[in-house]
């Protein structure tokens, strides 16, 4: 199998990892005069005051006129003209970019010395986290205070605040059609995708075209103990591995390879394609984002998640929130980070990313899918390595690409 669309994308990712790796050391490990004049007046970093005024932010938020934000979402569109209505005078220029793309343009700019983006909205945290936060070209700023007086750090937990501010979570998970299957799932393991009668009907957004397709694939083979195990519930004996193969995440990327996958060029292509209604024998679809469950809302679709599977029923994504070094709009910055986090139920610039099949990172916002909590997700999916990923990554690209 040879995948076409996106072997520039991710090599060119892996690239710009490397670059920043070795210039590392002269052009991220030190702060130069500007960066710590404006981490000064932006009141960012180690200069964030303890309580933030609200008030004077959004004045000089005005003062800034606009605030321009690379999204991993379209439903950004949706949010910030909820914003616009609250905050008059703040206009919003954002771009829907995947996370590859981000990463691109915002090493290729600054190392240009052009500094036009505010805010990063991404998924991938790979690059950002070891590469990007390190060397200063994305700032972590964490509100101290939401909407009503409520204190961040008692909504959000550490781990969701720190490196970098989590602001809403996703899945990749195993959809199905409810018409076809009204009962239970079609599956009790990841491996059922691999039996014969699953042959040309298990459909996956191409890895090659978005990096969080091939942290699935990663994440696999990180647990390849737990993939063995799960092999011999699927078929009642203990895994052999084929010739060549190194362990059980790599033997199912295979064999699922061999079961002619079907490969998509949009996850909600696929999730369309399984939840359409009235099909006789609707395939399945291994989709990043379990927020096309809201389809049954919007589209018509009948699409159910399988969570029940074995060893996990999928991984689970953080998409993240970060200031990009030098923002020309700081305090506008602030303004949208924190009215994306919402208030307490929906409310404050939320509703266009709560919706069923994606959590919010704050623990007082109820699932829009009713009995998947956060816990849940804790408990069903694997939550991405980015170290494991950024150490090991590449040779699971590499294998995919030799099949």
């Amino acid at each position: 199998m040879t995948s076409v669309g996106g072997v520039d994308s991710m090599r060119k990712i892996a690239i710009i990892a490397l670059i920043m790796t070795l210039v590392g050391t002269l052009a991220g490990m030190a702060q130069t005069a500007e960066e710590l004049e404006w981490l000064q007046q932006a009141e960012l970093g180690e200069y964030q005051p303890a309580v933030e005024d609200w008030g004077a932010i959004y004045d000089a938020a005005r003062e800034e006129g606009k605030v321009v934000i690379y999204s991993l979402s379209s439903r950004i569109y949706d949010a910030i003209e909820s914003f616009k209505s609250v905050y008059p005078g703040i206009e919003v220029e954002a771009y829907d970019l995947v996370d590859s793309e981000q990463v691109e343009k915002l090493t290729r700019e600054q190392g240009a010395g052009i500094y036009d983006v505010d805010i990063l909205f991404f998924a991938g945290a790979t690059i950002p986290e070891l590469e990007l936060l390190p060397q200063g070209y994305i700032y972590n700023y964490v509100p101290h205070q939401l909407f009503d007086g409520k204190v961040t750090a008692d909504l959000i937990p550490e781990d969701l605040r720190e490196p970098l501010l989590v602001h809403s979570l996703e899945s990749k998970v195993v959809f199905y059609n409810t018409e076809n299957y009204p009962d239970a799932p079609p599956l009790t393991t990841l491996w059922g995708l691999t039996r014969p009668e699953w042959n040309g009907r298990v459909q996956m957004k191409d890895p090659m075209l978005t990096e969080e397709n091939m942290n699935f694939l990663q994440t696999l083979v990180q647990h390849a103990d737990e993939m063995a195990a799960a092999y011999e519930i699927e078929f009642g004996e203990p895994i052999t591995l084929s010739a060549g193969v190194e362990n059980a995440g790599y033997e199912f990327i295979k064999r699922l390879v061999e079961n002619d996958i079907v490969l998509t060029s949009s996850d909600g292509d696929a999730a369309k394609a399984v939840g359409a209604a009235g099909q006789d024998a609707a395939p399945v679809t291994l989709s990043v984002a379990s927020s096309k469950l809201r389809y049954n809302n919007t589209k018509g679709t009948v699409l159910a998640i399988a969570w029940d599977l074995e060893p996990m029923a999928a991984i689970t994504k953080q998409n993240m929130l970060a200031i990009a070094n030098l923002a020309p709009h700081p305090n506008a910055a602030k303004l949208l980070i924190r009215y994306m986090l919402g208030d307490s139920f929906g409310g404050g610039g939320f509703i266009p990313f709560n919706v069923p099949g994606g959590w919010s990172a704050r623990s007082d916002v109820p699932s829009a899918a009713p009995g998947v909590t956060l816990d849940s997700l804790v408990n069903n999916t694997w939550f991405l390595d980015a170290t494991w990923i950024y150490d090991n990554g590449l040779m699971v690209q590499d294998f995919w690409l030799s099949l």
